[in-house]
């Protein structure tokens, strides 16, 4: 009996030193052990089925049985989108990576999302390590989702319902509720994580009833649902102008996104390459669809906002979170001249699109920029003011805003981060010639996932990583089995409190060591906030859904349009 004991435990370890097999819903995977880390990984495991031809903009499918054992120890799969060296990725791209220590006692999971613009995700995702939270008992999922027009053309026709993005991430979560446990993980226990456009989604995501059960917890880091570039003003626009680029002409929104879906994958890399806008707002974003269409396949029925102060959510424990430099996301446009020379002309055109200024426009205009500006003319010289503009406008206010929103009326504790510790400084900084004044867009998630690091900055690593376990284990972030820790007290009616990391630069000086703060503080960028509150108390005009022909209902769709540029290059 105990000699055959042994030699079970003998098979059990051999197996964990070379592979892990696990079962699921479609067949067998097998993983392999990490290189950097004691946990398995699972990589490119499909959760829906194919999305090229004739369900490129459609909602996804389930997948298919895999073969008799699917080796899941390759290479990860990205998404197809557009860069300045063409076209990466590939179509039929719906697949997740799972890592996890072991496969026995229920754990938490986090799933994670990473998106700029609903276009790119972000290629250093490549090079994070989840090692810090998979060794402490987290399995964790990184899941891709289609990007730019793949996942994001709303023409409102059964063709191109729109959201498609945002469906797939439903698709991955009922994968996992179904097969995690297989894993190790809890599927009554999954945190919704993301980044930039990524945090966005988890946003809306939550404002479904599509996802009821499948999530338990959220963290939305540099992104909101309130954000100006969030969810679409024009999404029909929008697509008319893509097909103008294709040489198509016509008057359907039927045969348009036929035309679409018949149109070259290069062919619609090369016209994406060929739009800026300088209000930010992307080519293609969540829409606000026609519920007659697909009843039971919408996800988003009204605007977030309106979502948010009805209490029609899921109440489910929230931390909302930005760095202290966020504007560095338009960095380059910045540091090429491009954009400062653009907005010194004419500032109207940077505008966020969810202002109707109407005939105010003139004094509102003039307002917001010398709050920034001042007097001062837009140049290298009010590079600083320029990114502040930027990183309120894109990320802060909504952030700060969304998080007051959601608490007001959620049953689940609601919290806010601002993350600015810089510590012995983030190297992967590309324009020398802008001052990295504060933490950058995306500069957090170097702590989060061990990426360009040094020994002085572990203190603060193992902080906010145990804080986000913490909160994945109980809803909140505090430090489990520390009670000296400071703690992390939610967002009440009372008190808009925020939790904030700082810290400084000590190599300067000759010290190695990297000296950092956290602590509560309440009421957040109270002056910025009390200008963008006003405006938006009187201007605020919120995203509208389809009418029953198809036409998006929008006051404000000519000004938009109208403070749009297309750049060419």
């Amino acid at each position: 009996m105990a000699s055959s004991a042994r030699v079970c435990v003998f098979i059990l370890l051999c197996a964990y030193a070379h592979g892990l097999q696990v079962n699921t819903t479609e067949g067998i995977v097998e993983g392999r052990r990490a290189v950097d880390g004691d946990y398995f990984t699972f990589n490119s495991i499909p959760y829906a089925g194919p999305t090229d031809g004739a369900n490129r903009f459609k909602s996804p499918t389930p997948p298919a049985p895999y073969p008799a054992l699917l080796n899941t120890t390759e290479t990860t799969v990205i998404c197809a989108q557009p860069t300045e060296r063409g076209l990466i990725g590939v179509e039929n791209c719906l697949f997740l990576n799972i890592f996890t220590r072991n496969v026995t006692t229920p754990k938490p999971v986090i799933v994670w999302l990473n998106a700029d613009d609903y276009t790119n995700t972000n290629l250093l995702n490549q090079q994070y390590s989840f090692r810090r939270f998979v060794e402490q008992d987290i399995v964790f999922v990184s899941m891709n989702f289609r990007l730019s027009v793949f996942g994001f053309l709303c023409l409102g026709v059964q063709e191109a319902p729109g959201n498609a993005g945002l469906k797939d991430v439903i698709q991955g979560l009922r994968w996992i509720n179904a097969n995690i446990a297989n894993f190790g993980g809890n599927p009554n226990n999954v945190v919704l994580m993301g980044h930039a456009s990524g945090a966005a989604m988890v946003d809306l995501l939550t404002m479904t009833s599509q996802t009821q059960g499948l999530i338990h917890k959220a963290i939305a880091l540099s992104g909101s649902a309130l954000a100006p570039w969030a969810v679409a003003y024009d999404p029909v626009g929008y697509a008319e102008l893509f097909g103008s680029r294709l040489g198509y002409s016509g008057k359907s929104r039927e045969d348009l996104a036929k035309h679409l879906v018949s149109t070259d994958i290069n062919v619609l890399q090369t016209a994406l390459r060929e739009f800026s806008f300088q209000n930010n707002t992307p080519l293609f974003a969540p829409c606000i669809e026609n519920l007659e269409l697909n009843p039971n396949d919408t996800v988003l029925i009204d605007a977030p906002i309106n979502i948010l102060q009805s209490g029609n959510f899921l109440p489910v424990p929230y931390i909302s979170g930005y760095t202290t430099r966020e504007g560095t996301m338009r960095a380059s446009q910045a540091a090429s001249g491009e954009w400062l020379d653009a907005m010194q002309t004419n500032f109207t055109e940077f505008l966020p699109v969810d202002l109707n200024l109407s005939n105010n426009q003139t004094v509102v205009t003039a307002s917001i920029r010398d709050f920034y500006f001042d007097t001062k003319p837009v140049s290298m010289e009010t590079i600083e003011d320029f990114l502040d503009y930027q990183g309120d406008t894109l990320i802060v206010v909504s952030v700060i805003r969304g998080a007051r929103e959601r608490s007001l009326q959620s049953t689940g504790e609601v919290r806010l981060l601002e993350f600015g510790y810089m510590g012995t400084r983030l190297s992967d900084w590309f324009f020398p010639q802008i001052p990295l004044g504060g933490v950058r867009h995306g500069g957090l998630l170097n702590f989060l996932f061990d990426y360009d690091l040094r020994p002085a900055d572990e203190s603060v690593m193992r902080s906010i990583v145990r804080r986000f376990i913490g909160f994945a284990y109980t809803g909140v972030p505090n430090i489990l089995g520390d009670p000296l820790a400071p703690t992390w007290p939610a967002i009440t009616r009372d008190d808009l409190t925020y939790y904030i990391y700082e810290g400084i630069d000590m190599a300067a000086i000759g010290n190695p060591v990297a000296i950092h703060d956290e602590e509560l503080r309440f009421n957040p960028h109270n002056i910025t906030m009390t200008f963008w509150n006003d405006i938006l108390a009187r201007y605020y005009v919120p995203p509208r859904a389809f009418n029953s022909s198809g036409k998006v209902l929008s006051s404000i769709t000519f000004i938009m349009m109208c403070q749009m540029v297309m750049r060419l290059f």
